[in-house]
């Protein structure tokens, strides 16, 4: 099947597979976040009906020393205001005409405003579409100009296709925010691989060496926004004849901080900062209780594997957490509410039965609804919906 963009058909077919690019300004890591759903969606694509590639605004360290799923172009992107920018936005529009994209897909505001300048330039000009992917998260230290990015988001939105958000919450707010029509923001869940449940994995060292305690998980990086400091507080209301340890993955700048509070709380003993482990799975297959305490969340990507785990969750009301989680599989507390997320910590760790049947219930709901299986096939679909098919 061949494919035409919007502008281009009554023109010659393009190739027979659907070219779309993801512009997004760097790759650092492919464990965390937008970045790790993102290489994993490319990964998954299917390349008999597309041809995906990459487009960085800037290199990182990390894409020096990766190999990348698919062609990646970097533009040189400095900033907004710098000297070169118009030239980046040439480079890209020159790029989008002679290799004839169907598709751009940015993720984060400078992505947009360089793919809506670019695509501006391009013939034929591609189908545009943005992403969305959290509430409010990283405003803190973004640039001046971002300020004029948000006052412009509702015009720019209208020459887009469409808006992809992460979860209804996201959605809500993005709709609200850039006063833009529900119907132009399409929901697509992250997906999440799962575990085989064949294969037996030893625990880590400090697990095996507790393996009769009851292990609280949490899997963020040690930043306020994902307040710790709520769940170190909360752990210690358990007292010192709870069975219960708590497990922090994940580094940061509060990591001095997060363990003078543990010493404060009197639980330095069991509370373990494990730092950014590479296998996070290791450790999932044998922690008991999953929880996230975030003040602002788009869609949690952390208990989207703690599901995959079938791990019974613990987490505040925020962003999307209350798509993923109930009282069929866990606990949703209000945010930074200590008693809150004490009691439920409390009722979870003295029931064995109940953080099974929890637990059994988040694997069934994470494969129904966010295996990558399905959310493949509703945003390759999503995609065809935009790009009319030749016949």
């Amino acid at each position: 099947m061949a494919y035409f963009t919007h502008e281009s058909r009554h023109g010659p077919a393009l190739a027979t597979t659907m070219k779309i690019a993801f512009l997004i300004d760097t790759i650092s890591t492919d464990t965390a976040g937008t970045q790790k759903q993102l290489l994993e969606m490319i990964r998954r694509l299917d390349r008999t009906a597309f041809e995906p590639q990459l487009i960085c605004l800037w290199e990182s360290p990390w894409m020096t020393r990766n190999t990348l799923p698919c062609p990646c172009t970097v533009l040189g992107y400095r900033g907004f205001v710098k000297s070169n920018f118009p030239g980046v936005v040439r480079r890209l529009a020159a790029m989008l005409s002679e290799q004839r994209i169907d598709v751009v897909q940015t993720f984060f505001e400078d992505s947009i405003f360089v793919a809506w300048l670019g695509a501006a330039l391009a013939r034929p000009r591609p189908v545009l579409l943005s992403s969305r992917r959290d509430i409010g998260l990283g405003r803190e230290n973004q640039p001046w100009y971002h300020g004029l990015f948000g006052r412009a988001l509702p015009y720019v939105n209208r020459t887009f296709a469409g808006i992809v958000a992460n979860s209804e919450q996201v959605r809500q707010y993005v709709s609200q925010r850039e006063r833009t029509p529900l119907s132009k923001i399409k929901v697509h869940y992250n997906g999440v691989a799962f575990p085989d449940a064949n294969i037996t994995v030893p625990a880590p060292d400090l697990l095996a060496t507790h393996a009769n305690d009851v292990w609280i998980g949490i899997v963020a990086s040690l930043t306020p926004v994902k307040r710790h400091d709520l769940l170190i507080r909360s752990f210690a209301r358990l007292g010192a004849a709870s069975p219960a340890r708590l497990l922090l993955l994940g580094e940061g700048p509060q990591r001095a901080t997060l363990e003078a509070l543990a010493r404060e709380c009197g639980v330095s003993e069991r509370v373990h900062f494990e730092g950014a482990v590479k296998d996070v799975g290791a450790y999932l297959r044998h922690v008991d209780i999953g929880v996230l305490c975030s003040d602002r969340e788009g869609l949690s990507n952390a208990i989207l594997e703690y599901m995959s785990y079938a791990l019974p969750v613990v987490a505040t009301q925020v962003g999307g957490n209350g798509e993923l989680v109930n009282a069929d599989n866990g606990v949703i507390v209000p945010p930074d509410d200590v008693d809150a997320m004490a009691s439920a910590l409390q009722r979870l760790v003295g029931d064995r039965e109940l953080r099974g049947r929890l637990g059994r219930t988040s694997r069934e709901k994470a494969l129904t609804l966010f295996s990558w299986e399905k959310s493949m096939s509703d945003i390759e679909a999503y995609y065809r919906s935009l790009v009319q098919p030749v016949n």
